[in-house]
């Protein structure tokens, strides 16, 4: 009947939000209905799409931060040197490669998680999984 959350308690009949206010004629009833032993829904926990842009939002800040070493603004910025001859665009090819199979590994996993094939992981253990950044030379 009743989901709470932490600022509001939600009614599923027709998806009131009541606000917890004891002076609140809706929530004078959630408090009587819990009385008489009604025990409320815990709300519902994230999607598997809201975890996984979490996971991809820390994939994303990996890939920066290695790119940040070499003094890249971004893996974009450093990938972007790729497309253009000159003494960075070997460094750009190696960024970009290992940036495009780190985002193939990530959907990879992400399948075997919907498929239900492995467990989801966490994202210390994602990265773990992920392909190693280049080394470059001094």
């Amino acid at each position: 009947m009743y989901t709470i959350y932490p600022d509001h308690i939600l009614r599923q009949a027709d998806g009131a939000r009541i606000p917890l206010d004891p002076d609140n004629s809706d929530y004078a009833e959630f408090l009587a209905w819990q009385a008489d032993g009604g025990v409320a829904d815990e709300p519902p926990g994230p999607t598997l799409e809201q975890r996984a842009a979490v996971l991809l939002a820390g994939v994303d800040a990996h890939l920066n931060a290695a790119a940040r070493a070499k003094r890249y603004d971004s893996i974009r910025a450093a990938a972007l040197r790729a497309g253009y001859p000159g003494p960075f665009h070997e460094e750009g090819m190696a960024f970009a490669t290992w940036m495009d199979s780190v985002y193939a590994k990530c959907y990879e996993v992400l399948a075997e998680v919907q498929a239900g094939d492995i467990e989801e992981p966490t994202l210390e253990q994602l990265i773990g999984m992920l392909p190693a950044a280049p080394v470059f030379g001094n």
